[in-house]
């Protein structure tokens, strides 16, 4: 998903993020707590199953507070998700039911120049540049991706019927390679 263009050649970003939910930060009251709800329409939900590589999504639900503190903003929230994985090892349907915490900040201070390599070992995850729109759709969808596994195995599940076979060295190429010397 991330891709690589001409304004920022060398960072990372998506290249579409599942669903947008654009919120304008000049709109927002900056004396309390902003809180937005939303549910994904039926568009949305196919392309984050996608996004995400997953069976189904059979319940979502997202809750997101943007809160005014002294020179940032404070995202925090949660996401409610119910889905169908399959598990790597017998193939079954699992359903998956998670409660995914937000947190993260919005500051004006960070500054990333476009023309160098971000050092993500001393780069603060959780903070994000501030801009004049904030995508929580993008937010939203890179938790949900992070927090969902990769590999689903359902409980108690083992891999049976392992056979391993010895190679013979006519059948590996690499084998004759063994007797050269430099």
């Amino acid at each position: 998903m991330p891709k690589k263009n001409k304004e920022n050649f060398n960072k990372i970003k998506w290249s579409n993020p599942p669903f947008s939910r654009y919120i304008k930060i000049s709109e927002l009251n900056v004396k309390k707590n902003n809180q937005f709800k939303f549910n994904l329409s039926q568009k949305e939900n196919k392309s984050l199953v996608k996004f995400l590589d997953i069976l189904s999504i059979n319940s979502f639900n997202c809750i997101i507070n943007l809160v005014p503190l002294k020179n940032k903003w404070e995202i925090n929230g949660q996401v409610s998700i119910n889905c169908t994985l399959q598990c790597v090892i017998s193939l079954e349907d699992l359903i998956y039911k998670l409660k995914i915490p937000i947190k993260r900040y919005l500051s004006s201070n960070l500054k990333i120049r476009s023309n160098k390599i971000i050092d993500y070992e001393n780069n603060d995850c959780e903070t994000d540049p501030l801009t004049q729109n904030i995508d929580l759709g993008d937010i939203v969808s890179e938790e949900i991706y992070l927090a969902i596994p990769k590999y689903p195995k359902k409980r108690g599940v083992k891999l049976q019927n392992i056979i391993i076979t010895e190679q013979n060295s006519e059948s590996n190429p690499f084998k004759k390679l063994e007797n050269l010397k430099i």
